[in-house]
């Protein structure tokens, strides 16, 4: 797509829109005024949402309307509410809303481009999201049910560092049972809370040994049982180090480090090769 979009272009595209103010209704009225306030508007878009402009077709029956929150709405009004189809634009933050409304509410499949390059496409009922929706940055890609704004239910996340989570969501997060795949052939199956690996799980490396058992705020931690990719099986409380203690104890924070404990009192440090 052209990344340089000429001032007169928009002009063009724009002239047969009328604007309405909520609080100026003479700005209602065709004028020079108003022609020369369309072409400072459209000149001081940011240039992603020229580009995003590029293929909206207005029709006759499209305003220009100021709304409160200092936003801009395109589209068709009705008794002075959105009611259509049509386009919301934020200047001062850079974000542009592409949709349908109902009397001031979104309706239907709507799509939010933020400035910072992120997208967020969701389908919506009387202004909240509720159903199917896709949120895109440059660091995921989450794809789900959202009910009343949330995401809630089976989804996915995919990540750019290799990192995917299918599973269950709760008020937004990862939450309940679900599977996280590493890019070093790593996974995690089981219970999540907060984001978090938490409660019973299993987690297997890529040398093809296991753990099974207990899980706390994202760590190995509690009683369990760990097979070797010999079949070496070892069962008792584990306790998994964070990278902070790794370092402060001497360990090398490159690895996963692993303290065991046997029903004798006995320990065994296990460090495993992982990503973290």
């Amino acid at each position: 797509m052209n990344q340089s979009i000429s001032q007169e272009y928009f002009i063009h595209k724009f002239a047969s829109i009328s604007l309405s103010e909520t609080d100026d209704d003479n700005s209602k009225q065709s004028s020079p005024a108003l022609d020369s306030r369309l072409i400072e508007f459209v000149w001081e878009l940011p240039a992603h949402i020229k580009q995003k402009l590029e293929n909206f077709k207005p029709n006759p029956d499209f305003q220009l309307s100021k709304q409160n929150d200092e936003s801009v709405y395109f589209g068709i009004l009705v008794s002075g509410l959105k009611h259509g189809n049509g386009i919301q634009v934020w200047p001062q933050s850079g974000n542009l809303l592409i949709g349908t409304w109902q009397y001031d509410l979104l309706e239907g499949v709507c799509t939010m481009h933020y400035r910072n390059g992120d997208i967020f496409e969701a389908q919506f009922q009387s202004g909240r999201t509720n159903g199917f929706g896709m949120f895109k940055s440059d660091k995921k890609i989450v794809k789900g049910i959202w009910i009343n704004n949330l995401l809630e239910g089976e989804g996915q996340e995919i990540k750019t560092d290799g990192t995917r989570f299918f599973g269950q969501f709760y008020n937004g997060k990862k939450q309940g049972k679900g599977m996280q795949v590493f890019l070093d052939g790593c996974k995690y199956e089981g219970s999540f809370e907060n984001n978090k690996f938490s409660g019973e799980g299993i987690f297997y490396w890529s040398d093809g040994s296991y753990y099974r058992g207990q899980f706390q705020k994202g760590l190995i931690m509690g009683f369990g049982s760990y097979i070797n990719n010999n079949g070496l099986e070892l069962i008792g409380l584990f306790s998994e180090l964070k990278k902070t203690q790794a370092k402060e104890i001497g360990l090398n924070k490159n690895l996963q480090s692993i303290m065991y404990i046997n029903q004798y009192n006995q320990s065994l440090l296990i460090e495993k090769i992982h990503l973290l």
